[in-house]
């Protein structure tokens, strides 16, 4: 759907979060006079100023439905919420803001990246090698920039899409990346299956390019048959590290050593980035040069440089027990405290405690919904480590300053989201800054 096939529909834009707020205004610009429904599931603070909307509550679709023909559906809601089944019974189109924007004419190549682990860190890793390679790069996406606001003068698009938004994507990238596959998000897509599944739709549109990482297995099995235009990262023949140097096939790029980023990990968002620039041609040693200088997002590893007697890290950004394993190996053979717990989605907790029980050095503290989970599977693993359990974070925070030796780390890589207890994974980080500073 494209937006002049909106000229003569009844829009309602669904959920208004900044990605919807952005949507109206997106709307209004092309249509000055028409009317916009607005749907949230409770009455919003404030509301535009615009004599020509019309607001409703979720509760109240039914009665109202006759007044709408396409529904611009925010990512945040499910595309299996109880909703979606009333408006396609009455032939409602629903769209989204990733659609219309796909949908709009352009010259620039685009990238879309996904995965559950490391989107964020290397969509901004390849914008900056971009831009550092003097071509004028947008980000947007997921990682917080709505599409429609972008600019339309770029040469290149690199977009972060989360499972949310490729679930019902119909359109293709230039160039499609798929990072790795873990369990996640199982409220909204009510499975793993699903989730996966909905996210690799991103591979199934019809990408120029599809990038793969070889070494990840759910990929594997949930895409047997990869598509003959792809390429990999993590494999021998092309770009990938031997914990030594970057390597694309036997090319030595540079040394790790050299790259500001933290975790071995990272070395892997190094290469599916620079697989990307492989794609367009580029000058991969100039590259590897811009990666290597490339420090990092907040929330993601972020030494907070306390002046006080213990070392914080927010990594708030963790949201899987296999980040919170990676953000632990970034400071094996250190004492380390760190803050476990948030929103249940049903995610698998042994392999992190099995890690954890071989590095006695590490104290856990947990809280939140997945606190009794993890402290059950603690229990049952019978490890020596030091196990606590806090109220919130205020008061893990507290007794990690209490237990940890000075010198340490305290981290915070919760293995859970953040929405049980924030609104999001940057409001979380932001708390453990403000705690972090009252030492």
């Amino acid at each position: 759907m494209t937006i002049s096939d909106l000229n003569h529909k009844r829009i309602a834009i669904w959920g208004l979060g900044k990605e919807g707020l952005e949507s109206y205004r997106y709307i209004r610009s092309h249509f000055p006079h028409k009317k916009i429904i607005l749907i949230n599931q409770n009455y919003p603070e404030t509301l535009p100023h615009d004599n020509n909307i019309h607001f409703m509550l979720e509760a109240d679709i039914k009665e109202q439905i006759n007044m709408i023909d396409v529904v611009i559906k925010s990512p945040g809601i499910s595309l299996y919420h109880p909703l979606v089944k009333i408006f396609d019974h009455h032939n409602i189109d629903i769209t989204s803001a990733t659609n219309l924007w796909f949908s709009l004419p352009r010259t620039a190549t685009t990238i879309a990246i996904t995965g559950s682990n490391g989107k964020s860190t290397t969509s901004s890793l390849l914008a900056h090698i971009l831009n550092g390679m003097g071509y004028q790069t947008e980000l947007g996406g997921n990682i917080g920039t709505p599409l429609l606001s972008l600019s339309t003068k770029a040469e290149y698009y690199v977009i972060e899409l989360s499972s949310y938004q490729t679930a019902d994507l119909n359109s293709a990238p230039d160039i499609a990346v798929l990072l790795n596959l873990f369990p996640e998000h199982i409220q909204w897509h009510q499975s793993h299956m699903q989730y996966y599944k909905d996210k690799t739709n991103l591979m199934r549109v019809g990408a120029k390019i599809n990038i793969f990482n070889k070494t990840d297995p759910i990929t594997s099995e949930i895409i047997p048959q990869i598509p003959e235009n792809s390429l990999w990262f993590n494999d021998d023949k092309a770009l990938h590290t031997d914990g030594e140097f970057i390597l694309s096939d036997h090319d030595i790029l540079g040394a790790v050593t050299n790259i500001s980023l933290l975790g071995s990990h990272n070395y892997e968002n190094i290469c599916a980035a620079l697989t990307v620039c492989a794609a367009l041609r580029l000058d991969l040693k100039k590259c590897f040069k811009l990666a290597a200088a490339f420090s990092g997002l907040a929330h993601r590893l972020e030494n907070l440089n306390i002046n006080g007697s213990h070392i914080y890290i927010n990594d708030s950004i963790s949201t899987t027990p296999e980040a919170t394993i990676a953000a632990l190996k970034c400071f094996k053979g250190h004492n380390i405290t760190v803050l476990l717990g948030g929103q249940d989605r049903q995610q698998n907790y042994s392999s992190l405690v099995q890690y954890i029980k071989k590095h006695p050095e590490i104290n856990l503290i947990t809280a939140y919904e997945t606190g009794p989970i993890i402290d059950k599977v603690v229990k049952e693993a019978k490890i020596q480590n030091s196990l606590y359990t806090a109220l919130n974070l205020q008061d893990a925070v507290s007794q990690a300053k209490k237990i940890t030796p000075k010198g340490g780390i305290i981290l915070l890589s919760p293995a859970a989201p953040s929405y049980d207890g924030f609104k999001n994974f940057e409001h979380r980080g932001q708390i453990f800054k403000e705690l972090s500073q009252q030492e």
